[in-house]
């Protein structure tokens, strides 16, 4: 009885080594590691991991830079200074914004749709955007603000 016991866990082992290593992880050598060299609570999270797949990609992200002005004619007096190129954007920023964002020239950083206001998202995160151009006025709660996106990443091509 002793015999057949040693003799079924042999069979175990050996049936389970090619299962094992269908989930287990090369080794150095280019080898795949078996269970018994890799340990078996090792080979079960390979075979529930994702590595093959590489990382999520980023999320959607945009960098902008704005200035906001209570009314739509400061708004357009400002456009036409940018037009002019009486000075830089972040040095109108600093001038004109009643944004605490005028600091730091209007910028805004990084943010993900969803994160300001419907009506900057929708300029923002808009394909007809172009990156470096100045868009507005655009109305919101807060005044109107005239905006640059500066970069976008993540999500796919359609910008």
């Amino acid at each position: 009885m002793a015999n057949f016991f040693v003799l079924f866990v042999a069979l175990i082992v050996v049936a389970a080594t090619p299962f094992a290593d269908a989930f287990a992880p090369t080794s150095s050598a280019g080898r795949p590691a078996t269970a018994r060299s890799m340990g078996i609570f090792d080979s079960i999270s390979k075979a529930f991991s994702n590595e093959e797949y590489g990382a999520p990609p980023d999320a959607i992200k945009a960098t902008a830079r704005h200035i906001l002005v209570p009314t739509i004619e400061e708004a357009n007096d400002v456009l036409d200074l940018i037009g002019k190129g009486e000075d830089s954007f972040a040095g109108l920023a600093g001038q004109y914004s009643t944004c605490p964002s005028k600091s730091r020239g209007g910028s805004l950083g990084s943010f993900q749709p969803g994160t300001m206001v419907k009506e900057f998202d929708e300029v923002v995160f808009s394909p007809e955007t172009k990156i470096g151009e100045v868009k507005g006025p655009i109305q919101t709660q807060f005044g109107y603000h005239l905006l640059v996106v500066d970069k976008r990443s993540g999500g796919s091509d359609w910008y």
